[in-house]
């Protein structure tokens, strides 16, 4: 005997499946072309790759002595950690609120003090106009470089360079000029003072 409920029960569970079947399909579309919108802009094309990436890799396998990062193996010390509690515990507002964005006045203010001495330039650096705390050397150099670099500038790239001035440059819309520093001595002890950069070049 015919039973027409439990046809019609298969029938409508087939039809949920070819719906699932049909929303799993769409969803997987969708995502593909939100992950073809999120590659990478054509700029930044053949930059993808970074060495400090691949000096990880190779210290994770051979555990050398790595002298090439700034990877600190001990503790902060007790003054830092002290320093930060007293801030996180100061009662006043105005010390949970964004800092002067081109440093704090405190900072800019004794990196003044510091490097008018240190530099000997004849006068006071203005903490103000002539001083920059920016989040690290990464930043700095490409702030400067997107800020002084126009589309077809060419820019001289002194070799041996830093792994991230090429691609900065590239981002900026330049186009780097590689020159070689050269040896001036040939024999005896030779040290970082003895390549010298040929001006003709």
């Amino acid at each position: 005997m015919w039973n027409h409920g439990a046809a019609l029960s298969r029938i409508c569970s087939a039809c949920r499946r070819q719906s699932q079947l049909h929303q799993s399909v769409a969803r997987l579309a969708t995502s593909t072309q939100t992950m073809a919108k999120l590659e990478l802009a054509d700029r930044y094309r053949g930059l993808e790759k970074n060495v400090w990436v691949e000096f990880i890799q190779l210290a994770l396998e051979y555990k050398p002595l790595n002298l090439g990062q700034g990877l600190p193996d001990d503790l902060v010390p007790d003054y830092v950690i002290s320093s930060l509690r007293d801030v996180i515990n100061d009662p006043s507002v105005f010390m949970h609120q964004y800092t002067r964005g081109f440093g704090h006045p405190r900072l800019v203010n004794a990196i003044s003090n510091l490097y008018s001495k240190l530099l000997n330039t004849g006068h006071v650096i203005d903490p103000n106009k002539e001083v920059l705390v920016t989040d690290g050397a990464y930043e700095a150099l490409f702030t400067a470089i997107l800020g002084h670099v126009n589309p077809g500038d060419e820019v001289i790239i002194i070799e041996p360079y830093f792994d991230c001035y090429e691609p900065m440059v590239k981002m900026a819309g330049g186009t780097p000029k590689f020159i070689s520093l050269k040896p001036v001595k040939s024999e005896g002890t030779i040290s970082s003072a003895d390549w010298k950069l040929d001006p003709e070049e």
